[in-house]
């Protein structure tokens, strides 16, 4: 009698786990579903999470084998100390979104670009030798051109929402073409963009293809 009670109440207890685990699972529609008003993205989020808003940047011929990694946990380390969420076999390499920001930002970048972000945020030289491309087609917020990164998201005084874009960065040859283009982040024109002020960084190409806080959304011919 004793073994049959101790039996059922293992099963009950086994049975209210699942149910916790399943209340307490994230709602996955949140990595794409606009960010309600007064919050920011945070990295606290599941591995399932952080892949299904990372593959939201790119087009789904990308995204369906593209790498997914996290962000390293120090924003100045360079992406070898990045965690794989899951592994991919197109030379495409998604991210999900920047912690600290009122909009999400997920980005996806071929090689060349991610030769450029990784060397960006480590404080080094790209020394970039071909054309790069990402794909942001979530958009982004960001303060404006050369801008501290605040510590604090909800103190920052003016957002410019970016539409959804991609990014190109040219070889160090052809940095020049870029000379005289436009640097306004608000009239949702092409500008041009780097991630840090040192003297020799190497700038990149943003051109939004709809306006800042759209989305755009692919559709099959009817």
């Amino acid at each position: 009698m004793m073994k049959d009670i101790t039996h059922y109440a293992a099963i009950g207890l086994a049975a209210i786990s699942l149910v916790t685990s399943a209340a307490r699972a994230e709602d996955l529609s949140t990595a794409t579903a606009p960010l309600p008003s007064g919050t920011f993205t945070t990295s606290a989020h599941s591995d399932q999470w952080k892949i299904r808003n990372a593959l939201s940047a790119a087009p789904a011929t990308i995204a369906e084998h593209a790498t997914v990694i996290d962000r390293p946990a120090n924003p100045k380390d360079d992406m070898s100390h990045a965690r794989v969420l899951r592994p991919g076999n197109n030379s495409w390499t998604c991210m999900p979104d920047v912690p600290g920001r009122p909009q999400h930002n997920p980005m996806c970048m071929d090689e060349t670009m991610m030769q450029w972000y990784s060397a960006t945020l480590a404080g080094k030289k790209p020394n970039i030798d071909r054309v790069g491309l990402s794909y942001m087609l979530m958009g982004e917020a960001r303060q404006g051109q050369g801008a501290t990164p605040s510590k604090d998201p909800s103190q920052v005084k003016q957002w410019f929402y970016i539409g959804p874009h991609i990014m190109m960065v040219l070889p160090d040859s052809a940095q020049e073409a870029l000379r005289g283009m436009n640097q306004d982040l608000s009239n949702n024109l092409p500008y041009t963009t780097r991630l840090n002020s040192a003297a020799d960084a190497t700038s990149v190409w943003v051109v939004p293809v709809a306006k800042g806080g759209d989305r755009i959304k692919e559709e099959p011919p009817q």
